[in-house]
């Protein structure tokens, strides 16, 4: 009895450290505060199902959608993502979409904060978007901190 009840103790924390390793989508899914190193400003929604959206502060200035894109752990307190959105001219002509590889990781203990790199690229007609290699220009780099979205009490 006392064998199994150790292995049921050893087996219920290796299960529980799984869990809890693997849950970086639930205990950091929720909206984010982003400063950009360049200066503009950002609110990213990393949803539960991997789901990503954003919004610029920098759309109006250079005439692009909202961002829509996916996010997946990587390692323990990290994520690799990517945005994409629509660039326009100013008469309203779809002129290419922007991609946007990021990596983020906590800061500290918990998800209060973020910090990381992106990088964006424009693909024009006859690139794929989905396809980084097919992009003929120079990504730009840029650093990132973010702050959570909480309810205060």
């Amino acid at each position: 009895m006392k064998i199994s009840c150790a292995l049921a103790t050893v087996l219920l924390f290796v299960g529980s450290a799984s869990l809890f390793a693997a849950d970086f989508s639930r205990s950091c899914a929720g909206t984010y505060l982003i400063q950009e190193g360049g200066g503009a400003k950002s609110l990213w929604t990393l949803e539960a199902d991997g789901v990503f959206l954003g919004t610029s502060s920098a759309q109006q200035l250079f005439h692009f959608s909202n961002q829509q894109g996916v996010w997946d752990k990587d390692g323990n307190d990290g994520a690799k993502a990517v945005l994409l959105d629509f660039s326009f001219d100013g008469s309203g002509a779809l002129i290419n979409v922007g991609r946007i590889d990021i990596r983020l990781h906590t800061v500290g203990q918990g998800c209060g904060n973020i910090a990381g790199t992106f990088s964006l690229r424009f693909f024009e007609a006859g690139e794929d978007p989905l396809n980084p290699a097919t992009d003929t220009g120079s990504p730009i780099n840029d650093t990132f901190t973010g702050r959570r979205l909480t309810v205060d009490n």
